[in-house]
């Protein structure tokens, strides 16, 4: 019998030989890979090329952590030692210092107590992002197209890294963009009934819990096996390092969540939830001029946008109907702005999970020929303004080109302010119209309502676990 490193070493190298005799016997294959891989390390040069540095200001919170678990402090306990701020708009507490569940600093502090330097442990993590991106884009290759090779899914990767906010978060050393890898990789497993589709799924929920939210989407469509598997294994993972870090970081963990300013106050311009957006329209806050000073109508149409987004999507896909393997994908996809819609902080390199919902329904829209309709111009357009370089900068003011024509003007002003503040939030709601869009009519228009493909809802508990 053999060892469980000689099987994980046979494994990598049966994949390495298959993919690279898939490569070379194509020489279309092997050009597109190329150019795809070229595309990336252009792009990637931006992130971690020379001038590039580790510990912006995000990854400084993870490496903080890191090293509060690494030495057995309580990596919670900055947070709720800081003072209150009082300010319109911004009181409570201040996401200042490591806020995650502690599963992320738990699995960077062996790195730490290896002796690796910031700049290693941050390329570590980028590394792990990049790998994680490769494999997203052969799950949308998969789903999509039907194809199993590298070079559709490396182009799909490289794809993916063209927006604005994906090359921004890798340069902050944020985890957006690998939970945004993570989640598609799940769905990409669920819709072609593979095992242990919960598994990656619930390693997000446990670092970012808004993702969750996927999981609801599961259960909409008929998975509940999967769904509970995964929302078992995810409370496992959020609750086993509070029992390695003492139950002192849980207390304080509770508390600070309780008091955060992003959960219910937060005004600033980098919050794009419609929460944020509303406070910024609609109370005295220290950021922007209200166009309108009635607080009361902060939540009522918080929750109209909210339950909005939620019938948009619901309507894709009747409760439990069965779909096949590219149309689930689809409505998956469809799913993902709502993580940010359903959010009371979505800041803006949270919109790399829409990312996967630009590159996979924008393809799927050219793919069926659907090019005089409004919604694939309406995605493909959005990628387009996605793409801009440095285009997450306009939701502020004074950025991406200054101020704008009539900022100034006393009488409109506040409304273009308001306005460019929302330019995040308003691409996450036209990508979720316009996706719901485009799944919708990928379901209405498939030959048949299974597709001939498998669905993991009929398969056992243990064939779903099995890998």
């Amino acid at each position: 019998m053999r060892s469980p490193a000689r099987l994980i070493a046979d494994r990598v190298s049966e994949t390495w030989h298959v993919a690279l005799t898939a490569i070379t016997a194509q020489p279309r294959a092997l050009v597109v890979s190329l150019v795809a891989i070229a595309a990336g390390a252009a792009l990637w040069l931006h992130a971690a090329g020379p001038g590039a540095f580790a510990g912006a200001d995000f990854f400084r919170a993870y490496l903080a952590g890191a090293r509060a678990v690494a030495a057995g402090q309580n990596p919670y306990h900055r947070l709720v030692t800081q003072t209150i701020d009082t300010r319109a708009g911004a009181s409570g507490l201040h996401a200042s210092g490591y806020v995650y569940p502690p599963l992320l600093a738990l699995a960077l502090a062996p790195l730490v107590l290896a002796g690796l330097d910031d700049r290693a442990v941050w390329l570590t993590w980028t590394a792990l992002t990049a790998a994680a991106l490769v494999v997203m884009g052969r799950e949308l290759n998969r789903a999509l197209r039907g194809d199993d090779g590298w070079a559709g899914a490396l182009v799909f990767a490289a794809v993916a890294l063209v927006p604005a906010v994906a090359i921004y978060d890798l340069w902050l050393g944020q985890a957006d963009l690998l939970m945004a890898a993570l989640v598609v990789i799940a769905c990409g497993r669920l819709a072609r009934g593979a095992g242990w589709a919960w598994a990656p799924l619930s390693v997000a929920i446990a670092i970012k819990p808004t993702m969750a939210l996927v999981l609801l989407a599961w259960l909409w469509l008929g998975h509940w096996r999967v769904a509970l598997a995964g929302a078992l294994a995810a409370l496992a993972l959020v609750a086993l390092p509070f029992a390695v870090i003492g139950l002192a970081a849980l207390r304080d963990y509770v508390t600070f969540a309780t008091q955060w300013n992003g959960l219910g106050a937060d005004a600033e311009f980098i919050n794009q939830s419609p929460e944020g957006w509303l406070l910024r329209a609609f109370t005295a806050n220290a950021y922007t001029q209200p166009v309108l000073t009635a607080p009361l109508l902060v939540t009522p149409l918080r929750l109209a946008i909210e339950a909005g987004a939620v019938i948009v999507w619901l309507r894709v896909a009747p409760w439990g109907r069965r779909l096949g393997q590219q149309t689930l994908m689809a409505t998956c996809l469809a799913a993902l702005p709502l993580i940010v819609l359903l959010s009371p902080l979505a800041e803006d390199i949270h919109l790399c999970i829409v990312i996967p919902s630009l590159v996979g329904l924008g393809w799927l829209a050219w793919e069926r020929g659907w090019r005089r309709w409004w919604a694939s111009w309406a995605l493909w357009l959005a990628f387009a303004f996605a793409a801009l370089p440095r285009m997450q900068e306009l939701i502020y003011p004074d950025r991406w080109f200054g101020p704008l024509p009539g900022q100034s003007d006393p009488h409109v002003g506040a409304w273009i302010v308001l306005a460019r503040s929302g330019a995040l939030l308003f691409l996450a709601v036209v990508t979720l119209v316009a996706g719901c869009a485009v799944a919708r009519r990928a379901i209405a228009e498939s030959p048949t309502a299974i597709e001939s493909q498998p669905d993991a809802r009929i398969a056992p508990f243990s064939a779903i676990a099995s890998p």
